[in-house]
């Protein structure tokens, strides 16, 4: 199969993401979530050792290769959350048979819940991303630019390929990068960020407490990289009249479950020692990415790290006494703050710099948004007058290099529900140039055909969809409605998607 062109948008993604399942070995069946981490073992480690493959026998990928990489610490953490909830289901199915899987679901509490999303997370990046390289590896650039005629995807990840495809085929390996780049930013943005966010806001105090947890337990298995609280510190400062006093702790200043704060740290250390390795390395990344998964997990459970987060409890204090008006610990960049903003306007009437759009010295990117996730009324002045406004839950800007100006805007509104999507993609069409009938159509398409039930992730179906919306330019910019369907959760959410060429003036 070299491609496939003329057919419906959930046929040509579907086709893809089956090759996907059938080049990794598993069964669209067996993939269920909702039952935990011993029943999806076996696909778990597939998952990953698919990744792998696709980086050992195409080093352009770099994404799959990161994702193999990264692999065994987040396959330990599947393990560690899921010890005491597989347990509990073990017990429940056990006493009362198979039909009472949705009370061990319910049994296995809390923890069942951190498990479930997590494995859930992992479903709905493989949908996403493997249908996407397995279209490549088929049919090259006209399949991806087949995705994005059927409006499966945006410019920017079209764009994004174009560069993969363009730096494999003439050595720029800067292009490769930044072409993988972003494929993890919408991993990260697109696909997931809404999952930490669930785990963020569960039961109160619980989730922030827990993911602050998860914060501080982290360990990158990318050799090079860094954990959270090894790269941003909590750091306690009092000034006094002739000096300041200074305590760094082993504490993190910041939670990955934070878009801002997690996006950061990948973007800052863990992708750079990433990329660093296998250039510097490429021997060593080979063998480990070919060494399977559950090998090279055994090392970062909890359990095999006791000791190492004991240590650092305990030795990485720091204070510093000065009568030196400059900054302590020099060399450690502050994360990202994510401090409210009052109405926050965002002007792309003329190609932005990075100075004009507020970058820090050294970012690739710069993010907008309220502590806790509070959405906040935004505006996004364009050319010719014309502006978008909106209650966003985010906004992030990207450059594609440190010291290159930005081409790209994401702004992402809070989920909702189909009615309430539909309501406001209609008011896009009217107000920035797109079909209605389109609008009508994609909802024919996403329409649930059975209400939502407790058991609804314990399936093999394909749930997680994107589906943009192409408006007229506003002078040099493009602008695009993503709508990212989460099909079991009964999910939307939309954003608004801002391009255009760094040269335009």
């Amino acid at each position: 199969m070299n491609g496939l062109v003329g057919v419906e948008p959930h046929q040509l993604k579907e086709t893809w993401f089956h090759r996907a399942l059938q080049r990794a070995g598993i069964e669209g069946d067996s993939w269920r979530p909702g039952r935990g981490v011993d029943e999806n073992r076996q696909v778990v480690e597939a998952v990953y050792s698919y990744y792998g493959g696709l980086f050992l026998e195409y080093p352009y990928l770099q994404w799959a290769g990161m994702a193999s990489m990264i692999g065994p610490a987040f396959y330990a953490g599947f393990c560690d959350l899921g010890f005491v909830p597989d347990a509990v289901r073990k017990t429940v199915i056990a006493t009362f048979g198979r039909a009472s899987r949705r009370l061990a679901r319910s049994a296995a509490g809390d923890l069942g819940f951190y498990e479930r999303t997590f494995l859930t997370m992992q479903k709905k990046i493989f949908e996403d991303q493997a249908t996407m390289h397995e279209a490549y590896l088929a049919g090259g650039m006209p399949q991806l630019e087949e995705f994005y005629r059927t409006r499966i995807i945006d410019l920017a990840t079209l764009s994004a390929w174009k560069q993969i495809d363009t730096g494999r085929g003439n050595g720029d390996a800067a292009a490769v990068a930044d072409g993988n780049r972003a494929l993890l930013f919408r991993e990260q943005h697109d696909i997931i960020d809404r999952f930490y966010l669930q785990m963020l806001g569960h039961r109160g105090l619980e989730g922030p407490a827990f993911t602050y947890l998860l914060t501080l337990a982290g360990a990158p298995s990318v050799p090079g990289a860094h954990s959270y609280p090894e790269r941003y510190p909590l750091t306690f400062a009092a000034w006094f009249p002739r000096g300041a006093i200074r305590a760094q702790t082993p504490l993190a200043d910041g939670n990955i479950a934070i878009f801002a704060n997690r996006w950061q740290l990948i973007d800052d250390d863990t992708l750079p020692s990433y990329l660093a390795f296998v250039r510097d390395h490429p021997e060593q990344a080979h063998d480990l990415v070919a060494t399977p998964i559950r090998t090279r997990m055994a090392r970062y459970r909890l359990l095999a790290r006791t000791r190492g987060i004991a240590a650092a409890a305990l030795t990485r204090w720091h204070v510093d006494v000065t009568a030196s008006p400059g900054p302590l610990f020099r060399g450690r960049a502050a994360p990202v703050r994510v401090a409210a903003a009052i109405r926050p306007v965002i002007d792309l009437s003329r190609p932005p710099t990075r100075e004009s759009a507020g970058f820090a010295a050294g970012a690739r990117s710069r993010i907008w948004m309220n502590p806790g996730r509070e959405p906040v009324d935004l505006a996004v002045n364009l050319p010719d007058g014309r502006a978008y406004h909106a209650r966003a839950a985010m906004a992030a800007m990207l450059s594609p290099a440190g010291t290159g100006d930005p081409d790209r805007l994401t702004v992402q509104l809070p989920p909702t529900d189909l009615d309430a999507t539909e309501e406001l993609m209609a008011q896009y069409a009217a107000s920035w140039g797109f079909p209605a009938r389109e609008v009508a159509r994609w909802r024919a398409s996403v329409a649930p055909s059975a209400p939502a039930g407790p058991n609804d992730d314990d399936t093999g179906l394909f749930t997680y969809g994107t589906r943009v919306f192409t408006g007229a330019d506003v002078g040099f910019v493009h602008l695009e409605f993503q709508v990212a369907h989460h099909q079991r959760e009964r999910e939307f959410v939309v954003a608004a998607l801002f391009t255009w060429d760094r040269s335009a003036s």
